[in-house]
């Protein structure tokens, strides 16, 4: 096979794969609410979201408000990642992190995701940033109003 078929058949197939693959969509996510309580029963609602649900995490610090989660993985109902044409899907990865501050005398909860997908055709691997969804968001954000973070 010559160079130039192989270079030419490259570009076809490029052509190609794009046109099969979509774009992730944008959603609006809300990932940030105020709580009329003490900011000691937020961040123990909080943590308890992580215990209940066996979330590892990564750093915890109640003094600055911050809990990082370990990574994890993710299925169709968290996130858009647009669909991956002749890219076969190899990995996923979620990474997010709980902030709770002090808000006057109201507490305050944010949640930060990053999805991605990981997607390979032959020796190509690519990585896309997906859209949340913001189901993990209202997950955690709920749990903080719900008796025992549960």
């Amino acid at each position: 096979m010559s160079r130039k078929f192989r270079l030419a058949s490259i570009v076809v197939l490029a052509v190609v794969m794009a046109g099969c693959a979509t774009a992730p969509g944008v959603h609006t996510v809300q990932n940030t609410r105020t709580y009329q309580m003490p900011y000691d029963q937020a961040w123990e609602n909080v943590v308890s979201f992580f215990a209940s649900r066996n979330i590892q995490i990564k750093n915890i610090a109640k003094d600055s408000g911050v809990i990082y989660a370990e990574s994890a993985r993710f299925d169709d109902s968290m996130a858009d990642c647009g669909k991956p044409g002749l890219f076969q899907i190899v990995g996923r990865k979620a990474n997010f992190n709980v902030f709770v501050k002090h808000a006057g005398n109201d507490t305050q909860v944010s949640v930060n995701t990053d999805f991605s997908e990981t997607r390979r055709f032959e020796n190509n691997v690519v990585t896309v940033q997906c859209n949340s969804y913001g189901t993990l968001e209202n997950l955690v954000l709920n749990s903080v109003s719900s008796a025992g973070g549960a």
